[in-house]
């Protein structure tokens, strides 16, 4: 008789606690799987002077919530398909307060250039995967679309429309 009980009372706190965690009681270690849209307007500076076979960026990456306001680093490998135009492909990485994200990306670049052959502008198009993150971004994944403008292949400002979960 008495072993039942035991018995009894083990599955009732089995039970409780099951009950509880799908209530979301366990929610700190649940998986965010909601898709979210985050557009981030980039500023960036380049480090390696162009035209050269790599291309590296820093600078400014100010996010629509929950990223918010960070920096961006990349680094690339340039395929050139004309003088003036081409791609970089490459990792980068965006670090912001809560932690950072992580990922790959292609852009094509068209250099426009005056008479005398100096740089009036270049304009940006590609795509971005998103493949991790760190500390509360260590679950992020996702896609991305980047359009952008440099007046002086220096200075760029881009646009990141990114579709993510685990924000």
């Amino acid at each position: 008789m008495r072993s039942s009980i035991g018995l009894r009372r083990t599955a009732l706190c089995g039970l409780a606690t099951i009950a509880v965690l799908g209530a979301g009681g366990g929610s700190a270690t649940a998986v965010k799987t909601a898709t979210k849209q985050i557009t981030c307007k980039l500023t960036l500076y380049a480090t390696i002077k162009q035209p050269a076979p790599t291309a590296a960026n820093f600078g400014a990456a100010n996010c629509s919530a929950p990223l918010r306001n960070g920096v961006q680093r990349d680094a690339s490998t340039t395929t050139r398909t004309s003088p003036l135009t081409g791609s970089f492909t490459g990792p980068f990485k965006m670090f912001f307060d809560r932690g950072s994200i992580h990922g790959t990306f292609t852009i094509s670049f068209v250099t426009t250039v005056d008479a005398a052959l100096h740089i009036t502008g270049v304009t940006y198009k590609g795509t971005l995967k998103v493949t991790g993150g760190s500390a509360r971004n260590k679950r992020v994944r996702g896609t991305g679309t980047i359009t952008g403008f440099s007046p002086d292949a220096v200075k760029t400002n881009l646009t990141e429309v990114l579709t993510l979960t685990g924000v």
